[in-house]
């Protein structure tokens, strides 16, 4: 008995160790032993049966695509209502910001226009203040050419004697000065120029006549000849009147006479018409509407340079005695 089981158990050994290939094998001479038929069986599936697949996997492919494209649809309209919102959102912020930048443009033009009325009132003040340091000094003549040889205890009788040349029928006391003293010498003045002298007449009267009377042009030759008589004038005057130097040049160059006016205006007299310029602008437009402004004007400003510096005295109150000083 024992040999036999170990036999039984050897065969099933062997038989649960067989070989795939073998397996293989004896399965494929099963099926061509049996007499298996050689056709497909989709050979013999209904027609229609296969219409109704291919309906149905189209109904469910659509019904996919469909989803797909609800969800897509849906997502979208969320992602464009909320680009509907910031874009709302936005344009309140901008109508907002626009309303400020409206309120502060508005505010600026109105701080704008009352700068301008301040600066008119400004100019108006600055012209009233020098009008008001010039009438302090009404009383006041600067003398210039007086040699420094002349010390000071001199000056008095040196331009008393200057002053009885032009006015010969002044009488000593209708003369008499104040005060007289000679001033610093400015820093543009030359080297060995002597130093100006400014008085101050008691009298109104005699300073009016000194300069009426050095309106003729020969008032102070021979013996005084190297002597210049003006106002004295504030510092801010001077400088509005040099900013005139256009249109006197062109009054000059075209023979048109013309005295100042204050605070700073210059009367024309033109063909028996009186004119008033305040501005240089409007004595451009005079000039050019009386063709006095012409191609020899012109040319006479442009003789100077740029950086030339021009001092501007007034003599008699009807010239100008001009000095053009290059640097």
């Amino acid at each position: 008995m024992m040999p036999a089981q170990k036999n039984a158990k050897k065969t099933s050994k062997a038989e649960f160790f067989t070989p795939r290939g073998l397996k293989l094998k004896e399965g494929l001479g099963t099926q061509d032993g049996g007499g298996s038929t050689q056709t497909s069986p989709g050979a013999e599936m209904d027609p229609g049966l296969a219409l109704q697949g291919m309906e149905a996997f189209t109904a469910r492919i659509e019904g996919l695509i469909t989803s797909l494209s609800d969800k897509l649809t849906s997502r979208l309209d969320s992602v464009a209502a909320d680009i509907k919102r910031e874009i709302r959102e936005i344009g309140d912020r901008t109508d907002k910001l626009e309303e400020k930048m409206a309120e502060q443009a508005g505010a600026h033009n109105e701080m704008a226009e009352r700068v301008d009325d301040l600066e008119e009132q400004l100019k108006g003040a600055l012209l009233k203040v020098a009008d008001m340091e010039d009438r302090s000094r009404r009383h006041n003549l600067k003398i210039r050419g007086v040699p420094d040889a002349v010390n000071t205890q001199a000056l008095s009788q040196y331009v008393t004697e200057i002053f009885q040349h032009l006015l010969p029928d002044a009488t000593p006391d209708s003369l008499l000065f104040d005060r007289i003293h000679r001033l610093p010498r400015p820093p543009s003045a030359p080297e060995r120029s002597p130093r100006d002298v400014l008085l101050r007449l008691h009298y109104f009267k005699p300073r009016e006549d000194v300069l009426r009377a050095l309106r003729s042009p020969d008032a102070l030759k021979p013996e005084y000849d190297h002597i210049s008589i003006f106002p004295d004038l504030s510092k801010a005057t001077l400088q509005n009147r040099r900013n005139f130097r256009q249109v006197t040049e062109a009054l000059r160059a075209n023979g048109v006479s013309y005295r100042w006016g204050f605070p700073v205006k210059l009367l024309v007299v033109r063909n028996g018409a009186f004119h008033v310029i305040t501005s240089v602008e409007a004595g451009k437009r005079l000039l050019k509407k009386c063709g006095a402004w012409n191609n020899r004007a012109l040319l006479l400003l442009r003789l100077l340079k740029p950086g030339a510096r021009l001092n501007v005295w007034i003599q008699s109150g009807v010239r100008d005695k001009v000095n053009v000083r290059h640097p």
